[in-house]
């Protein structure tokens, strides 16, 4: 029988595997629009590495055309098209900075209330901005990661800028690094 070897060695291993694998963004989030009354639209937009940035079906829903004024309307645009839900490719390549627009028109009132639950959204964005058609220069610049809504009284708004960057994904599992120990035992184990 073999005796034990009067040394033991060990040996320790470290895998560090987080951020090895990048993931796509693979989330949707809603803004409500209402004009003080019973009349709401919700606005979905977000990223999925199975849709495109054209309409998907089982992703996205076009929205109808504005109807007369005066008239409340609110309806996402991309690409020309008026949607309900515009979930657009969501690539490990493609971190950056998108633009949607928010189409508007208002009822007789002059009111329109946006209002967003943002729960998680530091966690699938890392920016997401509501802003005036000029980019924030008319007082129109909500950070909505940290606000949860917006009134405007002006119908001269017809148009927001709707800015979101998404962060990478993270549908798979957290990984840790790990440490192995291993022990000579003097078997001459092969």
């Amino acid at each position: 029988m073999n005796s034990p070897s009067p040394y033991t060695k060990l040996l320790f291993v470290s895998f560090l595997t987080t951020g090895l694998f990048a993931q796509a963004p693979d989330f949707s989030a809603s803004v409500s629009a209402n004009a003080g009354g019973e009349q709401s639209y919700v606005m979905t937009f977000g990223f999925s590495p199975d849709a495109t940035d054209g309409f998907d079906d089982g992703f996205d829903s076009y929205a109808p055309p504005a109807p007369p004024p005066p008239a409340f309307d609110a309806a996402l645009s991309w690409a020309g098209e008026r949607y309900y839900a515009q979930i657009l490719n969501g690539s490990a390549d493609d971190l950056v900075e998108h633009e949607y627009a928010i189409a508007l028109a208002y009822d007789s009132n002059s009111l329109i209330n946006f209002s967003w639950d943002n729960a998680g959204w530091s966690d699938l964005m890392s920016s997401c901005q509501l802003q005036d058609a000029f980019g924030g220069l008319l007082g129109i610049d909500v950070d909505m990661l940290s606000e949860t809504s917006l009134t405007l009284t002006n119908p001269a708004f017809n148009s927001l800028k709707l800015l979101v960057t998404p962060l990478e994904g993270s549908s798979e599992p957290d990984t840790f690094p790990v440490t192995f120990t291993v022990v000579d035992d003097g078997n001459d184990y092969q």
